[in-house]
């Protein structure tokens, strides 16, 4: 490394100052202006950030909460762990919101008295300094309190995300035999390369929806404070265009689960479609089963058709909205005569309804991926309390101890455990260390299933099965 070239510093090494003004990586950008960046000028990620620290706060929450005998209620785990885990954090995430949303607000006050103050006939200095400083404060406030928002809101997601694609990961090494019949590998796939990515995008726009709602709220408040009774008529299309999204995000959430219930088919057909290719090409049923795919999709297309063809309402609220709103102001003013229509107050309420459109017009979008996060939650939460495999199938003994590998006294095992007739009956096997053993038979025989047996990931129905506590297979 060039001794001239600037040194990184990591994030996690980084002063307050520097955490501030995001000046930790500006080493890193000067050294990518200087030439082409290689894998060794990437600063390691910080300890807080790694995967394996995410999933294991992640897990000791989800123990706590699955061990918790007192509570009966089973809904949402996957939610409630996450807030156990991350709701420190997004607390200060929480704070920064707060005050830009508030920074962003007092804009149309501190115009409202630049304009006043510039209708005096005598002007104070003092006062034009004070709100020079007031306006300084304000955007410095807003820029810092956004940038650390949105970078912190990102952080928190992508260790949401890792917790929960390890989660995942973890869990299908565990699932029983039922199952695995009801989470096919493409569903599994689905849950670590969908909902899991969703769930790092959930606070970023958790906090932009609730701090989108306090924005519109306290612009309504500073446009009663302007123009007093005027602001009703205003207030009344708004409360309308507000009400009409919420059918639409109604039929959204129902749209988007039905488009992932068919995406999970469309996956598990290709998944099977994988593992039998080479029957599907004895048998020249490439044709068949490429219609099969095709019907899917079309079926997956036309869920995702009705989700987005429902999208352009919300602009159209959004635009009409606008229009609709600021006319219905002004002429309140001049209906009630609650404020004079001069330069202040036209400046003001145009300033004021230029920041409520901002919630107007990211509100649907928004409530449509906290929709989506919904249902990404609760198919992570059905996965991950499935049923896993029992320690008790299998007794374990040292390998040093024994010169038996595999010993399975009168053991019946089956897929079903209520199935009339069992799997494998009556099983009597010893096999000793350094024996070679094949298991010959028929198609459905249960050559498969006397090897799951052994390892445990059959339902035992009676019997003992004994391994040694390290094994290979």
């Amino acid at each position: 490394m060039n001794l001239s070239e600037p040194q990184h510093v990591e994030l996690g090494e980084a002063n307050f100052f520097s955490k501030l003004s995001f000046s930790w990586i500006n080493p890193l950008l000067s050294r990518g202006y200087l030439r082409p960046l290689t894998l060794g000028d990437i600063p390691s990620i910080s300890t807080e950030d790694e995967s394996d620290l995410a999933y294991r706060k992640f897990a000791n929450a989800w123990e706590s909460l699955i061990r918790d005998k007192s509570s009966n209620d089973r809904r949402n785990l996957v939610l409630r762990a996450i807030t156990k885990v991350y709701f420190k954090e997004n607390i200060s995430i929480a704070i920064c919101a707060v005050l830009r949303t508030v920074s962003v607000v007092a804009l149309p006050l501190l115009l409202y008295a630049f304009v006043n103050y510039s209708k005096r006939e005598k002007k104070n200095l003092q006062d034009g300094l004070v709100l020079l400083g007031c306006l300084i404060v304000s955007k410095v406030v807003e820029s810092l309190s956004q940038r650390y928002w949105f970078f912190a809101s990102r952080r928190s997601g992508m260790r949401m995300r890792s917790a929960l694609m390890v989660a995942v990961y973890q869990k299908q090494l565990k699932l029983s035999s039922l199952a695995r019949q009801r989470h096919s590998t493409g569903e599994i796939v689905n849950y670590i390369a969908v909902d899991a990515y969703r769930m790092g995008e959930f606070p970023w726009w958790f906090h932009l929806t609730w701090s989108l709602v306090l924005q519109l709220l306290m612009s309504i408040g500073v446009l009663f404070w302007v123009v007093g009774l005027g602001a009703i008529p205003g207030i009344v299309p708004l409360a309308v265009c507000s009400f009409l999204n919420m059918p639409f995000a109604k039929i959204i959430k129902k749209y988007q689960s039905q488009f992932m219930i068919s995406q999970d088919e469309r996956l598990r057909a290709i998944s099977e479609i994988l593992n039998s290719m080479k029957i599907i090409k004895l048998q020249s049923w490439e044709e068949k089963f490429k219609g099969l795919i095709e019907s899917l999709r079309s079926n997956e297309f036309k869920w995702l058709a009705k989700q987005q063809f429902l999208r352009p309402y919300a602009f159209i609220l959004y635009w009409i909205s606008q229009a609709i709103v600021s006319s219905a102001v002004f002429l309140g003013c001049a209906l009630f005569g609650s404020a004079p229509l001069n330069a202040g107050t036209i400046f003001t309420v145009l300033a004021t309804l230029r920041i409520m459109a901002e919630p107007v017009r990211m509100l649907p979008d928004a409530l449509s991926i906290l929709i989506q996060v919904k249902v990404s939650f609760g198919r992570i939460h059905t996965f991950l309390i499935e049923d896993e495999l029992t320690k008790d199938e299998v007794s374990r003994f040292p390998l040093q101890n024994s010169d038996t590998s595999v010993t399975v006294e009168a053991g019946n095992f089956s897929w079903i455990p209520e199935a009339a007739s069992p799997t494998l009956r009556n099983v009597e096997m010893d096999i000793k260390r350094g024996q070679k053993i094949a298991v010959c038979g028929p198609v459905g025989a249960g050559k498969s299933s006397i090897l799951y047996a052994v390892l445990g990931e059959i339902p035992k129905l009676s019997g003992t099965v004994e391994l040694p506590n390290k094994y290979s297979y």
